[in-house]
């Protein structure tokens, strides 16, 4: 192993903080509605997978930008307790992260998310430096910052580093370009079909497959996820939970995933781990707080043998 890495997972990506409000109901216009819950935690696609992987064990580090506001301090905070590496987080005064508003649905489990961007930068053209990233093990990128993705990848493709993603959206006019720098494109079935026009999620992976990732997974929430790696394709099954909050769980995966690979787990036990954390991260309200520990896991596997 080379002496040099001393990062197993870097974020570059989306960072938020979200409101979160349990009701028991989806009000009806005009009334008034008592909430059963209201909480303020950290969230975003790189955000959470960050938290993730950091829970899981993984040395993880933030090389994206955050600003001088109070959800920055607030994030920052966050972090630096989550044992997040910031040395390399850069200060923008203009820059602050994603405000999110999710409202969840206790009668129909379902969660409702509105968020607002301005000021979020997400993955910047000119940092972090390269060495940064030739000095990790894996790379995470998400769709915030498509050139800044963009650069990082290709650096991290030049290097040897494994490139995990977590995308939802594909506007960008260069979207095109990051897929095949990815080495494990795992993308949700909602994601997947609107990407292909290919409803069945093994049909979807497999033409995503083509793309050229080492690993191609599609999730589909409590059905499981399909998977095209290391010559076949295959289905994996989801550990049955209370489901509380599903905000978070495709985040809780990807975090773990990537945590695992930093770690030399071969395709089989990253399937496993992250499937079972984001499971764990099911049963409690908002995408950050329930994220669980490696032990956690663990422990949580020892009552299932049916993976």
């Amino acid at each position: 192993m080379r002496s040099d890495i001393f990062i197993d997972v870097l974020g570059l990506g989306c960072l938020a903080v979200d409101e979160i409000l349990l009701s028991p109901i989806w009000p009806e216009p005009d009334t008034k509605t008592r909430l059963l819950a209201r909480d303020r935690q950290g969230g975003g696609l790189t955000g959470n997978a960050m938290v993730a992987a950091a829970r899981f064990g993984a040395k993880v580090a933030y090389g994206g930008s955050l600003g001088v506001d109070d959800d920055s301090r607030f994030l920052r905070d966050l972090y630096l307790k989550e044992g997040i590496n910031l040395t390399h987080c850069r200060s923008h005064p203009q820059f602050r992260p994603i405000r999110s508003t999710i409202v969840i649905d206790k009668s129909q489990n379902t969660r409702t998310i509105w968020f607002d961007l301005p000021g979020h930068l997400g993955a910047s053209e000119d940092w972090p430096p390269a060495e940064l990233i030739t000095q990790s093990k894996v790379l995470f990128v998400d769709h915030y910052g498509m050139e800044g993705m963009i650069r990082a990848a290709k650096i991290a493709r030049a290097s040897g580093v494994e490139v995990v993603s977590d995308f939802e959206r594909d506007e960008h006019p260069r979207f095109e370009e990051i897929l095949p720098l990815v080495d494990h494109l795992i993308l949700s079935n909602k994601f997947a079909t609107k990407r292909t026009g290919l409803q069945n999620p093994r049909d979807a992976v497999e033409a995503l497959a083509k793309f050229g990732a080492k690993v191609t997974i599609v999730t589909n929430g409590e059905l499981g996820a399909w998977v095209v790696g290391e010559g076949s394709c295959f289905s994996i099954p989801a550990y049955p939970v209370t489901v509380v909050d599903s905000t978070g769980c495709g985040d809780a995966f990807h975090g773990v995933y990537a945590a695992c690979l930093a770690k030399g787990l071969g395709l089989f036990d990253r399937l496993k781990f992250a499937t079972a954390a984001a499971a764990l991260k099911a049963k409690h309200l908002g995408a950050q707080r329930g994220l669980p520990t490696r032990q956690e896991v663990e422990t949580f596997l020892g009552f299932w043998d049916f993976f």
